[in-house]
């Protein structure tokens, strides 16, 4: 018999209303074979997850009404066997260890136990009874074939320094932290620390050759860089110059930020935006306040801390130019992912660290696989140019730039150099300004000029813009990039 959680009916309701993602599913409790074993694999081979057989989705029609009509558990642990069996022993090769804990409702027992389901990523390609393969992303469930299929098992081969033990450490030290403590205040189903610890697999060892794992340490230690033995904290350092090997006299500050992971994500957030308030570059009216996007910065800071190579011993390092904001992320790029294909490709290095963080009221890595593109998209947004992320073998390091992208109207004309036409959409995608009427304006302005016309035979919907077809001589305008600037 595996065991059976009793639970609130608030912490019920936080299951049912919980959002399906890259980590957490449900099913209904009559969904057997590929179904149930699609979601499982999925979760096997990309960073491990949650699925709670026995909850009707939010798609689901003609559910029986009431109070939990969406929780539909099964009458008796037993009769959830065949489901047990379909993931603990028709995946090909069957998961190592999948954890089983039935879940029932205080006081409406009527509506019977769910069973919860926690896989931890692994290090085998896993296929369904039917010997299909699927991968976690988002909220889905995606079919790999092929070159897709090799690809994986290529970058299974990479073993993760976060599952090594710590040894000659208290664990005392880790069940009586306060971080701990306030975490599992949130979370769900609740628990006390050591049942967390192991049902989490955090920690390594049988009876009192017990010890933590890194990512037990470094998420929930009050001082993870006191007792490990590698550094695996946060500095930054600012410097009143733009050169790329600034002098020693050029040091402003520097700021060493040590805690638990999710805390020092926090601090360092708020420490980098301390330091850039001050900061004032050189802009088309002068001196300005220098206008990074917070969520840029956050989503490069986040990757770094939690993608890092923990077996390296160096700290996050952030460092503060006046032109341009440099975060260098300990260890090269792991296994298939490299500087061309990382903003559609994904690899977890630390699948515990980011799949627990995520379990944070406050997630920091709350759209997973999109951190680097959301980067890339509020930097757009604010006109300043793009990240630039450069991989070596024993670092990769992302550079906000605080260069301004040309004009929206110089890269219409640029789009119109080699194409015939250009829609509102298709501007509002090369330009980042999400704002249909903002864009309409720049067409405006440009046609004021008589650079630009709307293609005659098309209307409406499928309005278009192009170059003018027959400009007068004098109102001609070269179309070099400087001469346009003049213009515009």
């Amino acid at each position: 018999m595996f065991e059976l959680t009793r639970i609130s009916e608030e912490d019920a309701n936080r299951f049912i209303n919980e959002d399906e993602s890259h980590f957490f599913d449900v099913t209904r409790k009559d969904y057997r074979g590929e179904t149930v074993q699609k979601k499982c694999v999925s979760f096997a081979n990309a960073d491990g997850g949650e699925l709670i057989i026995g909850i009707y989705d939010t798609t689901e029609t003609n559910l029986p009404g009431g109070k939990f009509e969406r929780w539909n558990g099964f009458a008796r642990q037993e009769d959830a066997n065949n489901v047990i069996a379909d993931i603990s022993r028709n995946i090909n090769p069957e998961i190592n260890h999948p954890f089983f804990e039935f879940l029932e409702i205080i006081g409406f027992e009527n509506h019977g136990k769910v069973l919860r389901v926690t896989i931890e990523k692994s290090p085998d390609v896993h296929r369904t009874a039917s010997g299909n393969v699927y991968i976690r992303k988002g909220a889905q469930c995606l079919p790999l074939t092929g070159n897709e299929i090799t690809n994986l098992q290529l970058s299974k081969g990479v073993q993760s320094y976060e599952n090594q033990a710590v040894g000659s450490y208290d664990l005392s030290r880790l069940t009586n932290s306060t971080e701990l403590k306030s975490f599992l205040d949130y979370y769900l189903p609740r628990t006390v620390p050591t049942v967390f610890l192991e049902k989490q697999l955090l920690i390594a060892g049988h009876n009192s050759e017990k010890n933590p794992i890194y990512a037990g340490v470094l998420l929930y230690d009050e001082n993870p860089s006191v007792v490990l033995p590698k550094k695996c904290g946060l500095k930054i350092s600012w410097y009143d110059t733009d050169e790329n090997e600034p002098e020693r006299e050029n040091l402003k500050g520097q700021k060493s930020i040590e805690g638990p992971l999710h805390q020092s994500i926090v601090d360092g957030i708020l420490e980098i935006q301390r330091i850039i308030s001050g900061i004032s570059v050189l802009g088309p009216r002068g001196f300005e306040k220098a206008k990074y996007p917070p969520e840029a910065i956050k989503e490069i800071l986040v990757n770094a801390l939690i993608h890092r190579d923990y077996n390296v011993s160096d700290d996050v390092q952030v460092f503060i130019f006046n032109n341009r904001i440099e975060v260098h992320s300990p260890g090269a790029l792991p296994a298939s992912i490299t500087v061309d294909n990382i903003l559609s490709d994904r690899f977890s290095r630390n699948p515990k660290i980011v799949r627990l963080l995520n379990k944070y009221p406050d997630r920091p890595n709350h759209d997973i696989g999109e951190g680097l593109n959301t980067a890339f998209q509020k930097m757009k947004e604010v006109r300043l140019k793009p990240p630039i992320i450069n991989a070596y073998k024993t670092r990769v390091v992302v550079t906000l730039p605080h260069e301004p992208l040309a004009s929206p109207e110089d890269q219409i004309m640029q789009y119109l150099e080699k194409h015939t036409e250009i829609t509102n959409e298709t501007a509002r995608g090369l330009t980042g300004i999400r704002s249909e009427n903002k864009v309409k304006k720049c067409f405006d302005r440009l046609r004021a000029r008589n650079i630009v016309e709307l293609v005659p035979e098309k209307r409406g919907a499928n309005s278009a813009w192009r170059k003018v077809q027959n400009p007068s001589v004098e109102e001609t305008p070269t179309t070099s990039s400087a001469q346009q600037q003049k213009l515009l």
